[in-house]
């Protein structure tokens, strides 16, 4: 082969490979230059690019209750499927869980008990023990934290080491988005009530980066009055693959809840 031909060749597959890898961002850290409301979308934007998600990893949590940890395979489909086949030590199979806008199932394994019914608060806290609403459950495995309070101007706006701070009122309560400039991940979130206790906050770390989409690596979510906390960590994850699954299987056997 000669010298142009494999140049050639070496420049094709250098395209191939940075087109199925997102850009990364190049916006400048100051918000006088990027208005919140720009910056917001852009986040908007890039999360909208991650569509589907299959990925192995673990799962911590502690609460006054109970504690432990769990490995577990996932199958995301967005805007509303998510299915989580959860694995003890030594490839114990502890349980399923799949969720989506209208329906949640639990099956837990260890007890052969099916728990079923529309995925409010109060029926998924009956099966994991936080008050996590369907949509934190979904933002929690995308380590996504989409800014809700997008339409009203933030009541700051300013730079925080090597991110952006944005603060916005959540009805009586205070929301702040800390935002890395390079990836437009969320790299922290923290809302608190008036009396400037911590309600809920959220930590992000690593970056997983497949077919034009990013997912963090590590997604750590506490309710520090509640002593609750779980980590979520992705051993691996395939980004936007065209094929995901939800298939699962209950045993006619095993006792049900309706919720």
């Amino acid at each position: 082969m000669s010298l142009s031909r494999q140049v050639l060749m070496a420049l094709a597959l250098l395209l191939i490979f940075s087109s199925c890898s997102p850009r990364r961002s190049e916006i400048a850290l100051r918000p006088s230059e990027v208005p919140a409301s720009r910056l917001v979308d852009l986040v908007d934007a890039a999360d909208a690019n991650l569509v589907t998600m299959i990925g192995q990893g673990t799962v911590t949590f502690e609460s006054p209750e109970a504690a432990g940890s769990a490995s577990f395979e996932l199958s995301l489909r967005k805007p509303d499927s998510l299915l989580i086949a959860f694995e003890g030590p030594f490839g114990i199979d502890v349980g399923t869980l799949f969720l989506s806008r209208q329906l949640f199932v639990m099956y837990n394994s260890m007890e052969n008990h099916v728990t079923s019914g529309v995925p409010t608060a109060r029926a998924i806290r009956s099966v994991v023990p936080f008050d996590l609403t369907y949509e934190q459950i979904l933002n929690a495995f995308t380590g996504a934290f989409p800014v809700a309070e997008k339409e009203s101007t933030p009541l700051s706006y300013t730079v925080d080491g090597d991110q952006f701070r944005l603060v916005y009122a959540c009805g009586t309560d205070s929301c702040t988005y800390w935002i890395d400039p390079a990836d437009l991940l969320v790299r922290r979130y923290r809302r608190e009530n008036s009396n400037g206790q911590v309600i809920m906050e959220a930590t992000t770390s690593g970056t997983i980066e497949d077919q034009g989409a990013r997912t963090p690596r590590r997604v750590i979510v506490s309710f520090p009055g509640e002593m609750r906390r779980v980590a979520i960590h992705f051993s691996s994850a395939e980004l936007n693959t065209p094929s995901v699954s939800f298939d699962f299987t209950i045993p006619p056997t095993a006792r049900r809840t309706v919720r």
